[in-house]
């Protein structure tokens, strides 16, 4: 069997024209394709379209899985920016949204947060200069620069910029800190303290927590002063408010609640004071009766120091040898310097305010206006008796 060598058609041997085509056929039957060289109906000239199509596809289907190969890249290599840049690393957050616009140019996103990290990186600059202006002390100057960093981010919204306003928040938070710290240095009076520490107790913050309660600790001191002060003169209603008025701040303080219950039972023994005196001069005390009067409590301890800021501080524990329950106790000392000579008296009163039979009490005075070593003399030790 033989066929055209055109278009593969069967041919006969005495045939001079292909049937199917119509071309003129080799007259040498050997020129026509057989059976074993060529199969029917195949035409060599589809080589080529064929190989076209194929390449064509093949060449589709590479630059498919390459876009998006690239693609992914691009996602991958964005979201690692997102996740540095929420961890504050901008600088490399920046180098990865550069590499995702590298595979794939028309990225949006990436676009728009490599714009943004520069103006994140500046912002890290301007917060870390206000380190600078803390340690300088120029507090004012580096609030003010805080409000200017917030106001550069007006515009903007997302996670990143939550990150960075949290960050302004603490820096302003640490500035609020450290300005009340360096006022603790100076002498301030009591509605001062009290301002600061309505300052500081909005901060949520460990140095925060820890400087409030220097400031209260300060609170109860010039407050403990200031009403003793007030009941040595007898002056009750003063000395009262004075302490009610620290006890807004420092509700639990046992100082100035002791301090408290002493000045309300003073007021009370003060106004009945001349009618006990008539009552005791005419009363005859048996023994015990009289030791706990006048022999009811022995010193244990006590001691004037310096003490961190540089002040003294009077601080001492009595006991109760009294039989029956003793309150109201206060200690009447007087302070020298080194040559001996007073520089004052002071009275000053114990807690707890009720004493029972062989327990202790204790007292603690600060004079901010004693800074030298001194020596201390008990003048006199006062208590009443449960019942007077």
């Amino acid at each position: 069997m033989h066929y055209c060598p055109k278009c593969g058609a069967k041919t006969h041997e005495g045939e001079q024209y292909c049937v199917s085509c119509g071309i003129h056929l080799p007259e040498d039957i050997k020129n026509r394709f057989d059976e074993e060289k060529e199969p029917q109906g195949f035409n060599k000239w589809w080589l080529v379209p064929i190989s076209t199509l194929i390449f064509t596809l093949i060449l589709a289907i590479a630059i498919h899985f390459y876009l998006e190969y690239q693609q992914d890249q691009a996602k991958a290599t964005y979201q690692d920016g997102v996740e540095l840049a929420l961890e504050g690393q901008f600088n490399n957050a920046k180098d990865h949204f550069e590499q995702s616009l590298d595979f794939k140019s028309n990225y949006k996103a990436a676009q728009q947060n490599l714009e943004f990290m520069d103006i994140a990186i500046n912002i890290q600059k301007s917060l870390n200069e206000i380190d600078k202006l803390i340690k300088a002390e120029s507090y004012q100057q580096a609030m003010n620069l805080t409000n200017d960093i917030e106001s550069r981010l007006k515009n903007y919204d997302g996670e990143v910029v939550n990150l960075l306003l949290s960050n302004i928040v603490d820096k302003r938070n640490e500035i609020k800190i450290e300005q009340v710290r360096s006022s603790l240095d100076e002498d301030n009076g009591i509605d001062d303290l009290k301002i600061q520490l309505w300052q500081i107790e909005s901060i949520d913050s460990e140095d925060a927590d820890k400087l409030e309660n220097q400031m209260k600790e300060r609170i109860v001191n010039h407050s403990f002063n200031r009403a003793n002060k007030e009941l040595n003169e007898n002056q009750f209603s003063s000395a009262l408010a004075i302490v009610k008025d620290a006890l807004r701040y420092v509700p639990d303080n046992e100082k100035l609640k002791s301090l408290k219950t002493t000045i309300e039972k003073q007021q009370v023994a003060f106004e009945t004071e001349q009618n006990k005196r008539i009552e005791q001069a005419l009363n005859q005390y048996e023994i015990e009766q009289e030791n706990n009067e006048n022999d009811a409590v022995e010193i244990k301890t006590i001691e004037a120091k310096l003490n961190d800021e540089g002040k003294i501080t009077v601080s001492g524990e009595l006991k109760s040898v009294a039989t029956v329950p003793i309150y109201s106790l206060s200690v009447k000392y007087s302070l020298q310097n080194k040559d001996g000579k007073q520089i004052l008296e002071n009275e000053t009163f114990l807690y707890p305010e009720t004493l029972y039979p062989e327990e202790t009490a204790n007292f603690e005075y600060t004079h901010y206006d004693v800074e030298e070593e001194v020596d201390i003399t008990v003048e006199k030790i006062s208590w009443f008796l449960e019942g007077q």
